[in-house]
């Protein structure tokens, strides 16, 4: 009796492996994923995600590594991550409506494993480097006369990051499987509770925790440089002033859109995937697939919005673009005899590939080169300080925010 109960099981498993790897051909006609026009614009849109995300990431890594003085904390982070970006669009773009509108895993039993590992990698990088830029700017900011971060712990952390992700994903590529004669390339656990605890920590540690500290940072920042707009130093202006306050709500409105941005991108596809893991039934909605494409599609997408988010707003950063990019070339003469001269005048390093520009008169200033490798942070004289406003730093309201974005 019970050989022919997994007699059964076994045939109606069978039939239901069959029925996918044709193409969708037995599935409800509500199913819109079957539908050849809906699967045309969805492939559209991946690649316009590839090769906007390619484009910009392969962008930031090149202006970054090509320039000295761009060895900084914040751009090597930011490079990391345009990394793993770039390790996302290869793999997950393209693998992921390849494998389901072809009914089938057709890429073999090595690329079955090391896709979706190497997918699960990617995001863990993604996020903890995301989460490393917000709490190194929430030091810079909130704590601005404690010691940068140097660039050899910047590497370690980075590296960290790197191991914890390949140490924290090697179950989900160790437990796929290539399922022959059918084709498919599907997780393969010793237990159905293991896996959803798998899965369930994976979704904490790759969005929940990131998505609440990169919150709680950038909600501090915000608050920051709110109450600097309140500040009114002496020596400014009142236009001075304007236009300090409305940098200020700029900077609030971007660090907003940050973390809106990684939150909506991100939340759907781990909503989605929780369904999966817990609610199994859900697979047999017919507009499950339809569902899972849009979210994925979403979160493909942050591969394009991080360089325009963390790079491009970055006044280093758009002065690198222009000289690079031949649309951008003309007129930026004077940038490139910027970017050259580098920082020069009346500063002095502090140590930690910070240059900090002295309060004190020229008479009586010591000029000092410019190392390479140290980041720009111009102080102002200030006058009719109050005890308050003592804690907070004189550094120019345009590099004050730059180290915000």
């Amino acid at each position: 009796m019970a050989d022919d109960d997994t007699t059964r099981i076994t045939s109606r498993l069978t039939m239901q492996n069959l029925s996918v790897a044709r193409n969708f051909s037995n599935y409800p006609t509500e199913d819109l994923t079957s539908n050849l026009a809906v699967q045309i614009v969805f492939c559209m849109f991946y690649v316009i995600i590839f090769v906007l995300g390619i484009f910009g990431n392969v962008l930031v890594v090149f202006v970054v590594q090509r320039n000295r003085h761009m060895h900084t904390v914040t751009n090597f982070f930011i490079t990391n991550l345009a990394l793993s970006d770039v390790l996302l669009c290869v793999l997950a773009v393209p693998f992921t409506p390849l494998y389901t509108f072809m009914g089938g895993w057709v890429f073999g039993k090595t690329l079955c494993h090391l896709v979706p590992y190497a997918q699960g990698v990617s995001v863990y990088i993604s996020t903890f480097t995301l989460t490393s830029i917000a709490a190194d700017r929430f030091q810079v900011i909130i704590y601005p006369f404690r010691p940068r971060m140097k660039i050899e712990m910047c590497m370690a952390i980075i590296i960290g990051i790197w191991v914890i992700a390949l140490l924290f994903t090697l179950p989900y590529g160790l437990y796929m499987q290539l399922e022959e004669p059918y084709v498919f390339c599907e997780e393969h656990w010793p237990s159905e509770p293991l896996r959803k605890t798998f899965s369930l920590l994976t979704t904490i540690l790759q969005f929940v925790v990131p998505f609440f500290v990169i919150t709680f940072c950038y909600v501090c920042v915000s608050m920051k440089l709110k109450d600097r707009a309140r500040a009114k130093p002496g020596s400014k202006t009142s236009k001075r002033e304007e236009a300090d306050r409305e940098r200020k709500r700029r900077t609030n409105w971007m660090l907003i859109a940050m973390v809106f941005i990684f939150g909506m991108s991100w939340l759907p596809l781990n909503i989605v995937n929780v369904v999966d893991d817990f609610f199994s039934s859900a697979n047999d909605w017919s507009y499950y697939r339809l569902c899972f494409f849009m979210s994925h599609c979403l979160a493909m997408s942050s591969t394009c919005y991080n360089p325009f988010l963390y790079a491009w707003l970055n006044e280093n950063f758009r002065k690198e673009f222009k000289q690079v990019l031949p649309c951008f070339s003309r007129g930026s003469n004077r940038n490139i005899q910027r970017t050259r001269e580098g920082c020069r005048g009346d500063k002095i390093c502090n140590g930690n590939n910070t240059m900090q520009e002295t309060l004190l008169p020229t008479s009586n200033t010591t000029k000092a080169q410019n190392p390479e490798g140290c980041e720009l942070i111009i102080l102002e004289p200030t006058t009719n300080i109050s005890k308050e406003q003592e804690e907070i730093p004189s550094s120019s309201s345009k590099d004050f925010d730059d180290a915000a974005l």
